[in-house]
């Protein structure tokens, strides 16, 4: 049996409890929701808590035993979002993000018209994961343009115009001791009320600082090497903007060199530094999670879908589909499906 939690289901809960309860209103410094997984079997356990403050910065902590699949419908989040997250634990090999291991990701252009986002977790996986997440815009809008140089390129890009459609980037790396200090103490953090916010909001800004500062130092190094220039960086964003726009009809890499005005060796050897894989690697993550969100829409079959990603063998898409995820696509609309239907109720609000 597959177990369903809808974090987006307690949002809205505690959404119309703070509207509708004036001690809430008046006496809770921040807001969030906690969502705690329900199994009648007694056998799984779990639960997603996210804290939003004031200043901008929300906290997510999410812990899981799982004897059997569940399926996390994820909430809506506004964007754009920069999201720093920290695997604790976990003991899934095929984990995007395994345990001991962090990154950082900007979303822009998230597809908001798409219903029913959401995570699948296989039975027997043991996940504590923490994520940071704020809004880039709003949050260093404090700062000048030309004083943001301590920032990653794409975020300067971003801060500087107003196409933004091409920044989305994903970072991963080790989790350095000094960040798995402040990570135990956010999880097992010994203050309540306001004094709590004020801790976890300062952990908060430990861990943005010691994700960003390794992120810019590479590109510096980009940079400053041989093989790139600063203008060369922009080009391989632009080359990304590129597969991005056109992924159902992709330019070859010669074709894609040329369009951005590298030759094609600069831009594989370049476009692994910077996005830490290949150019097709990337464009291959980018149509699967495309296809992902499309089935879970429950608005196409899997034939149309496959399509659609430029797939018009549908067991080719298949095989694609479980090499990314770990699950056939009939499979995964299968079970989500099937979830959705069985758990009206998927959780226990905590107020």
């Amino acid at each position: 049996m597959t177990l369903f939690l809808s974090a987006r289901e307690a949002y809205r809960q505690q959404q119309n409890t703070t509207s509708t309860s004036e001690t809430t209103k008046t006496n809770s410094y921040n807001t969030g929701y906690q969502a705690v997984l329900d199994d009648p079997k007694q056998q799984s356990r779990g639960y997603e808590n996210v804290i939003a403050f004031p200043t901008g910065i929300h906290l997510l902590v999410s812990q899981f035993d799982l004897a059997e699949d569940l399926i996390l419908e994820t909430n809506f989040y506004n964007l754009p979002l920069m999201g720093f997250s920290f695997a604790i634990d976990s003991n899934n090999e095929s984990e995007i993000l395994p345990a001991g291991h962090s990154c950082t990701a900007t979303y822009f252009d998230f597809d908001e018209g798409l219903p029913g986002n959401g995570v699948y977790l296989r039975a027997d996986q043991r996940i504590l994961h923490v994520e940071v997440g704020i809004n880039p815009q709003q949050f260093f809008c404090r700062h000048e343009v030309s004083g943001l140089d301590f920032l990653p390129k794409s975020l300067q890009l971003y801060l500087e115009t107003d196409n933004i459609s091409f920044l989305n980037y994903f970072r991963m790396g080790q989790t350095t001791p000094e960040m798995q200090i402040i990570l135990h103490q956010i999880v097992n953090c010994p203050f309540h009320g306001l004094i709590k916010d004020i801790y976890l909001q300062a952990k908060c800004l430990e861990l943005m600082a010691l994700k960003l500062e390794p992120d810019t130092a590479g590109e510096r190094e980009l940079i400053q090497s041989r093989i790139l220039r600063g203008d060369d960086i922009n080009r391989i964003y632009h080359a990304r903007e590129i597969l991005i726009r056109d992924f159902d009809n992709p330019p070859s890499l010669l074709e894609l060199a040329r369009q951005v005005g590298l030759n094609d060796y600069k831009l594989k050897i370049g476009f692994r530094q910077v996005f830490n894989t290949t150019v097709f690697g990337y464009l291959y993550a980018h149509r699967m999670e495309k296809a992902r969100k499309l089935l879970m829409g429950q608005q196409m079959t899997i034939k149309q879908v496959a399509k659609i990603m430029g797939y018009e063998c549908p067991s080719r898409f298949a095989v694609a589909f479980k090499k990314r995820f770990g699950i056939q696509p009939s499979q995964y609309l299968d079970r989500f499906i099937v979830a959705k239907n069985t758990y009206k109720n998927p959780f226990q609000h905590i107020p």
